[in-house]
């Protein structure tokens, strides 16, 4: 099996989905599902329709393909758990709540989950720049020294050299995302923003106050405009946005989201 491979990790009644970020995949959420197996769940962590494979298989989706693919996902735990609850990072915090706000839940976690893209005035030209370039280059100008930059990377590439500057040429290269999937991103956090008000669930929220990717605003944004009558906002100091593969806090974030799930 592929580290990237969707995982199914067996437990106990209580079953546990877990959704990836963007351009991420099972890997981000399997040492969370480890810790979360050990504590007697069933966990699912599922590969958002796009991901895993060639960057046109991603360009070719729509963020209405991700969200049928985690509505399966609680679909297939529905049927063999008696309870489920969900977590998703980043992007898949952003689908979570839309799927919480369709059916019922049992527990929501949202981790790094942003309502609106962090970017300047390029970011409001998504619609049309979809149509007119098709490739974003996203390490072209990236400092590969930057720890968050090669958590990043080293999530999906464990054995990648990034001190090589052959590898690091052909990284700023080669490696592109559609445009197209950006704006899909950008059209799923909208449509999150407007699913808050139909959450019921108790919603545990986690935000590293040195996320540069999920705008900070956001984890506030969620938390005001959860309908959840239970609901928590957790902030964690010196930790970027892949929170659950690198920084101080990692298995303390494990811990709290089992805290929560149990």
């Amino acid at each position: 099996m592929r580290s990237d491979d969707p995982f199914l990790l067996p437990g106990g009644d209580n079953g546990c989905l877990l959704v990836h970020g963007f351009t991420g995949g099972p890997n981000e959420m399997r040492g969370l599902g480890a810790h979360l197996a050990g504590r007697g769940h069933t966990v699912l962590g599922i590969r958002l329709a796009g991901h895993g494979g060639s960057p046109d298989d991603l360009a070719a989706v729509r963020w209405r393909d991700w969200l049928a693919g985690a509505a399966e996902g609680l679909a297939y735990l529905r049927g063999r758990c008696a309870t489920v609850g969900m977590v998703g990072f980043s992007l898949g915090g952003a689908l979570s709540i839309m799927l919480a706000a369709q059916e019922p839940v049992d527990r929501l976690a949202l981790l790094a989950t942003p309502l609106r893209l962090q970017g300047d005035w390029r970011v409001g030209l998504l619609a049309v720049a979809r149509h007119v370039m098709p490739w974003f280059y996203p390490f072209e100008r990236a400092d590969f020294r930057h720890p968050a930059v090669r958590a990043q990377i080293l999530a999906r590439q464990p054995d990648a050299d990034l001190d090589d500057p052959a590898v690091q040429a052909y990284l700023r290269r080669q490696v592109r995302i559609s445009t197209a999937a950006i704006d899909e991103l950008r059209l799923a956090t909208l449509a999150a923003r407007a699913a808050l008000p139909r959450v019921s669930a108790p919603a545990l929220i986690m935000h590293g106050r040195a996320d540069d990717t999920a705008p900070l605003d956001s984890a506030e944004t969620i938390l005001a405009g959860l309908g959840s009558r239970e609901k928590e906002l957790v902030w964690w100091d010196s930790t970027g946005h892949q929170l659950l593969v690198e920084g101080p806090h990692r298995e303390a974030i494990y811990a709290r989201v089992g805290d929560f799930l149990a």
